[in-house]
């Protein structure tokens, strides 16, 4: 069923402690994936799975057998043995299984990690050739970078255009939405916007993901395959049978005058939240034994989220991306019961939501993260496309959703380097 190249890892201790956003000063086309300076940067493919629109929704079981069956047979040197270290892949996956986008994992050449307390270089490549004569330019270029950092700093991509948005067209589908959840049927629904936004020059994936890095160190800054965000929604983090997830519903935007408890107290905002993690319990419940924590108010730069984190373990030995695939998509994404919230967004939204709101993160042989690609963009030369949603209850307010989907915009269009965004 599957091409499967017969790998080499090797993963060699670093000496010195990495800043990982300067690395991505050398290499053209990287992929990335930091939280509070600690991640990885990588570059170069060593191998590559694609899969296309799919009306049996098996994207997630193919990956993970594709997965699977490369790490079993490749050749592992990792005398770390830290998460991330080792043959590891990155992804991201299209938010509907028949969305044109598709999926993608990667299994990079390079890999340049920092954990905290030890950094490594990891180099993949086939197992019956010498790596370096394997690596792209790109590579090579990460590989210099880990051992001589470079002063060189990103071009600019000039001035960013950001197409016209129709307002009232957006209050009319959140009244579409309502009729819906007043008929009953379906409880809530997530309804998202898209942005086209247009630049003088080509957009260099490097200048958004350091301007995102360093404006939200505590959200998970990725970068793969063209998809470039920083999320703080954490799907699926596992390490052997653990499971970590971060629900996050019900959002205030972050003004001079926001209160937490105001969150706190929004009824709305409750069962917006209560639905997202009833939705997630549910689905893990059937594979794993769950620890529900008590919801908090999370504050980024831009919004306040109410948050819960839920711990579990996992009856049985699964992959990071099975336990993804079974959550996703959850209420905060899709909305309650799933189907009719699907159905509803389908018929209403107007629009491809690409690999927004789907899974976006890596794996090594241990576990991984899978995070929510959201504050994100897909982009492709001078262009780029945005996106930001909202869960749209019975006594949800157009306007006041409409201003949560600009607060969350604000990331995105910022890295982007667009003058008005806040």
């Amino acid at each position: 069923m599957f091409t499967i190249p017969h790998l080499r890892a090797q993963t060699t201790p670093l000496p010195t402690h990495p800043v990982l956003s300067e690395l991505l000063r050398t290499p053209v086309r990287a992929m990335a994936w930091m939280k509070d300076g600690k991640g990885f940067v990588a570059a170069g493919e060593a191998a590559r799975y694609d899969h296309g629109p799919d009306t049996a929704n098996t994207r997630f079981a193919l990956a993970s057998q594709w997965w699977t069956e490369l790490t079993t047979g490749a050749e592992i040197r990792d005398e770390l043995k830290r998460p991330g270290t080792g043959l590891v892949c990155m992804g991201s996956f299209s938010f509907s299984p028949t969305c044109p986008a598709g999926s993608t994992l990667i299994v990079p050449q390079v890999v340049v990690g920092f954990d905290g307390e030890a950094a490594w270089l990891t180099l993949i490549g086939p197992v019956d050739r010498d790596v370096f004569d394997t690596l792209t330019d790109d590579a090579r270029a990460l590989v210099d970078a880990a051992l001589r950092p470079s002063p060189v700093d990103y071009p600019s991509h000039g001035a960013v255009r950001v197409d016209a948005v129709d307002v009232a067209a957006y209050r009319d589908k959140v009244a579409l939405i309502q009729e819906r959840i007043n008929a009953g049927g379906v409880r809530k629904v997530v309804l998202a916007r898209e942005l086209s936004l247009q630049a003088v020059s080509p957009i260099d994936e490097r200048y958004v993901i350091e301007r995102l890095a360093r404006a939200y160190p505590q959200c998970w800054t990725f970068a793969v395959d063209g998809l470039v965000g920083a999320t703080p929604e954490l799907l699926a983090a596992t390490l052997e049978r653990e499971v970590a997830v971060t629900v996050l519903a019900g959002t205030l935007p972050r003004t001079a005058d926001a209160d937490p408890q105001e969150l706190q107290a929004s009824p709305k905002d409750a069962d917006e939240h209560r639905l997202a993690v009833e939705s997630v319990v549910s689905e893990l419940s059937k594979i794993a034994r769950i620890e529900v924590g008590p919801t908090h108010v999370l504050t980024l730069p831009n919004v306040l989220h109410l948050a819960t984190d839920i711990r579990a373990t996992l009856d049985f030995m699964a992959t990071p991306l099975q336990v993804a695939g079974a959550l996703h998509p959850t209420a905060a994404l899709g909305g309650t019961p799933r189907l009719r919230a699907l159905e509803a967004i389908a018929e209403v939204e107007g629009i491809d939501r690409d690999r927004y709101g789907a899974p976006v993160g890596w794996m090594d042989t241990r576990g991984g993260e899978w995070c929510i690609a959201l504050r994100c963009a897909r982009i492709d030369g001078t262009h780029a496309t945005a996106w930001a949603g909202g869960g749209i209850m019975a006594d949800s307010l157009a306007d006041n959703e409409y201003a949560e989907t600009e607060a969350k915009f604000a990331p995105i269009l910022g890295a982007l380097g667009v003058a008005d965004a806040s």
